[in-house]
C-alpha cells in the first residue's frame, strides 16, 4: 500500500487558497483543520468515488461471510413471514417499516 503524504492547511488558509489547495489535492490530500484540530478532508473526487467503492465492495463481502456463515451453522431457518409473525406475537405490535 502506498503511503500518503498529508499536508494540514487552517480552514482560514484554505478561505483565500481555495485554487491552489484543489490543484494540491492532485498530489495528495489535504486535511483542513479549525482551531488546530482536523475537521475535513480534501480528496480528488476520483479518489473519493474509488473509496465509496471499496467500501461498498467489501462491506458486501462481508455480507456473504456472515451468511455462508449462518448457513453453514445453522440448525433451522424460518421465513420472513414466520419471523414477522413470531415478532409481532412476542412484541404485541407490527414491525415499523419505511413507508409512510
Amino acid at each position: 500500500m502506498a503511503e500518503l503524504n498529508y499536508n494540514f492547511l487552517p480552514v482560514t488558509d484554505f478561505r483565500s487558497r481555495a485554487k491552489e489547495t484543489l490543484d494540491e489535492i492532485r498530489e495528495s490530500p489535504v486535511i483542513l483543520t479549525q482551531r488546530g484540530r482536523p475537521s475535513a478532508v480534501l480528496v480528488k473526487y476520483d479518489a473519493y468515488r474509488a473509496l465509496q467503492a471499496r467500501i461498498e465492495e467489501l462491506e458486501n463481502t462481508i455480507d456473504s461471510l456472515l451468511l455462508e456463515h449462518a448457513q453453514s451453522t445453522a440448525k433451522e431457518f424460518v421465513t420472513l413471514d414466520e419471523l414477522f409473525a413470531d415478532y409481532e406475537s412476542t412484541n404485541g405490535n407490527e414491525i415499523p417499516s419505511d413507508e409512510g
